[in-house]
């Protein structure tokens, strides 16, 4: 998957489209993830778990889902959730490359999640995919599994394994 950065200005949009998404959602967090799971930026409370294991575990499941869909007879995937008792993930996909991944709890609701989520992916998407034509990146949309998937699988299952402490 190529590589790429972010530019002052681009991370001050995001940081502003984010810092929206969760005063208006009332959520706890939002991630945004490369599909490589690889984590761009954070916002809100992120500090009672690994981030770096989170946002591998997104793009794993992510993919798993989309690939779920393609058996399907789907083109692709909306979106993902996760409910949990305490916390859920609602997860979206921006300009081909991104995961847009927002942590809420029972202050919030999933309509509301999903509302406010796809204004911001709205927004995000064109960033992101400004920011990919600039670096010259944007020939061709991720689809399926990183080129480097087995590796990918690998990481994403000891991350598992490391999660539950086996």
């Amino acid at each position: 998957m190529p590589q790429w950065t972010l530019f002052e200005n681009d991370f001050r949009s995001i940081d502003q489209v984010l810092a929206e998404l969760l005063e208006r959602s009332n959520a706890l967090s939002a991630h945004l993830i490369d599909r490589s799971g690889q984590l761009i930026t954070s916002a809100g409370r992120a500090d009672d778990f690994d981030a770096m294991s989170f946002a591998s575990l997104v793009a794993a499941d992510f993919t798993a889902n989309a690939e779920l869909a393609q058996l399907l007879g789907e083109t692709g995937v909306e979106a993902v959730v996760s409910e949990g008792n305490s916390r859920s993930i609602h997860s979206c996909l921006l300009a081909d490359r991104v995961i847009l991944c927002t942590v809420f709890d029972r202050r919030s609701t999933l309509g509301l999640v999903r509302f406010r989520a796809r204004r911001a992916a709205e927004a995000l998407d064109s960033v992101f995919r400004d920011l990919f034509e600039k670096v010259g990146v944007a020939d061709a949309p991720v689809t399926g599994y990183p080129d480097d998937a087995p590796d990918f699988i690998t990481a994403a299952a000891s991350e598992v394994d490391a999660l539950f402490g086996e």
